[in-house]
């Protein structure tokens, strides 16, 4: 039985499922802080599907992570993390 594995993209040292969430992340603003539930709604899956690649690419440096404490009222605190692409990644006007 093999187990489930993403190869990297031809030409680069990117997984395939990093690259398609770098595309994912692409659409948005440059500069735009996306969170984890929107990018796995635009790539239809789940956010723990995504995680691992938003690693790999924040490894490389071509994105950037932001984790950020919030606390609705007369709930526990809890933190959200927001994803970007970094400005290396853009490309030169």
């Amino acid at each position: 039985m093999t187990t489930a594995c993403t190869q990297p993209v031809a030409g680069s040292d990117l997984s395939d499922r990093a690259f398609r969430v770098l595309f994912q992340l692409s659409l948005y603003e440059p500069g735009e802080w996306v969170g984890v539930p929107d990018l796995a709604a635009g790539l239809k899956t789940k956010p723990y599907a995504i995680r691992m690649a938003l690693a790999e690419l924040c490894a490389t440096g071509v994105a950037e992570r932001d984790r950020r404490y919030v606390r609705a009222r007369g709930q526990r605190p809890t933190s959200r993390t927001y994803f970007r692409l970094t400005n290396a990644s853009e490309a030169p006007a």
